[in-house]
């Protein structure tokens, strides 16, 4: 009967493996319960947003929205915006509380400059 040989690399692998997931807090069902309400929030306003021109300060064109999602820190929705080319293109996240509803278009307050600025996503 042959005993099992075990290599150095495998054991560190192991022990490393079984100490990262020590390591990581299992979620709470407060946490997942939270986290699915945001996910069916973003649902929910999908039909109404995707789709809809977005506008700036003074009818500045800022784009078409194309989806909504939960912001990376779970906290917020936020609409994605393809951004005009002139803006300097590229989708960009606009926070949903920032949006307003004037008539039958999506608006929000900004300039030229402060729309260029924004980070792509």
């Amino acid at each position: 009967m042959r005993k099992p040989v075990f290599r150095a690399a495998g054991v560190a692998a192991a022990v490393t493996l079984s100490g990262a997931a020590l390591g990581q807090a299992a979620p709470t069902p407060l946490v997942n319960r939270a986290d699915s309400m945001m996910q069916m929030s973003a649902a929910s306003l999908m039909p109404t947003l995707r789709g809809r021109w977005l506008y700036a300060d003074e009818g500045l064109v800022v784009g078409r929205v194309r989806e909504v999602r939960v912001s990376a820190d779970g906290n917020t929705l936020v609409a994605v915006v393809l951004r005009r080319r002139w803006l300097g293109g590229g989708e960009v996240g606009v926070p949903v509380p920032r949006l307003r509803q004037v008539g039958n278009d999506l608006s929000m307050s900004g300039t030229r400059a402060a729309i260029r600025a924004m980070p792509p996503l």
